[in-house]
């Protein structure tokens, strides 16, 4: 036996002889499934097709929006100060909205101090993947 195979050998030896001894509590006991199990599985899955239950909105882009809309809305909410409904860095700190207080000054176009619901909006608007509807006017940048 080389050196390697009998250094091995030596440490698994040690290993093993150093682990715990086996309690009563260590084993599992295997037990027949209860009969009635997979019947309480089955009811427990809603079906799609009870009378009363509406259809899930299908995913639309319009839909997102919405979503997403109402998303930024909380957060906002959460994180403006109710009397003037404004968000600073402190208060978004505060609330836990870090993301508006790490973007705090691309949000804040109007260099005012602080965020109005358009801004934020608009930042947000600026970001989405989904594609913003054209306006009926051709504007002209110079």
């Amino acid at each position: 036996m080389n050196k390697c195979a009998l250094w091995i050998t030596a440490v698994l030896l040690a290993v093993s002889a150093q682990a715990p001894a086996s309690h009563a509590g260590d084993s599992i006991n295997l037990t027949r499934p209860d009969p009635d199990m997979r019947t309480r599985m089955l009811r427990a899955i809603p079906s799609h097709d009870q009378p009363g239950r509406e259809r899930p909105e299908p995913i639309t882009p319009e839909g997102v929006g919405s979503a997403v809309d109402r998303r930024i809305r909380s957060l906002f909410d959460r994180a403006a100060d109710p009397a003037t409904q404004r968000v600073t860095v402190a208060s978004a700190e505060k609330a836990g909205v870090g993301y508006f207080a790490d973007h705090f000054r691309e949000i804040d176009r109007d260099e005012s101090g602080s965020l109005d619901f358009a801004e934020v909006k608009a930042f947000f608007g600026a970001q989405s993947p989904i594609a913003q509807p054209e306006s009926a006017g051709i504007q002209m940048i110079r």
